[in-house]
């Protein structure tokens, strides 16, 4: 993916945001190492998660904590926008388009991943992705606590990812080797909060 964005990309970009913020946007609707390490990931930041799980019983499963939470959760639906929130956000931190990001993730992530930019312009590369799909998306843990709920999930993608340097030449990756991506990514929303939007609050790669 290259760091500007055509019109047409863009218009496409906000209709899939708009189709993810209307499955998520209501509780009742429901709540949002690769195969070989010759693939650098250096270019994709990490976030490590702050804070506890204390909250969460270890009797509980995580669909326990969540349906206690909202008797009428749907898992599949949940999956679906976390799906497509994943690669909307993968595709935007590639093209360095932060007024995407700003609408999908927190304060925090949205720092890192600014940053990221940041230091991959100053350098004059150019991350290039390519989002193969998604064979495995699967809720690991849950938790409720002052307030605000917070769902992980573990994605299992397939990708072809390849920074260039300003001459063109390959930095990292390799432009047809697709590579097995394991993240786990935590979203959450305050359960008051009338309009249940789900944010992007943590991610961390295996």
């Amino acid at each position: 993916m290259n760091e500007t964005t055509d019109p047409n990309s863009q218009t496409l970009i906000v209709v899939i945001i708009a189709f993810y913020w209307a499955l998520l946007g209501s509780w009742s609707q429901l709540l949002p190492r690769s195969r070989e390490d010759t693939t650098k990931r250096d270019d994709m930041p990490t976030e490590q998660r702050t804070g506890s799980r204390e909250n969460t019983s270890s009797a509980d499963t995580p669909l326990d904590v969540i349906r206690e939470i909202d008797p009428n959760f749907d898992l599949a639906a949940f999956l679906a926008g976390a799906k497509t929130a994943y690669e909307i956000v993968l595709l935007a931190y590639a093209d360095g388009d932060l007024q995407t990001l700003k609408r999908l993730v927190g304060p925090e992530v949205l720092d890192t991943f600014e940053q990221a930019i940041v230091e991959r312009r100053d350098r004059e590369e150019m991350l290039q992705l390519t989002f193969i799909g998604t064979s495995e998306a699967k809720v690991v843990d849950a938790l409720e606590q002052e307030g605000t709920a917070e769902i992980a999930v573990r994605f299992v993608s397939d990708l072809v990812s390849v920074t260039r340097a300003a001459n063109d030449a390959i930095v990292a990756g390799h432009p047809r080797q697709i590579v097995e991506v394991v993240d786990t990514w935590t979203f959450a929303c305050e359960i008051p909060s009338t309009k249940r939007n789900w944010m992007l609050i943590a991610t961390e790669g295996e």
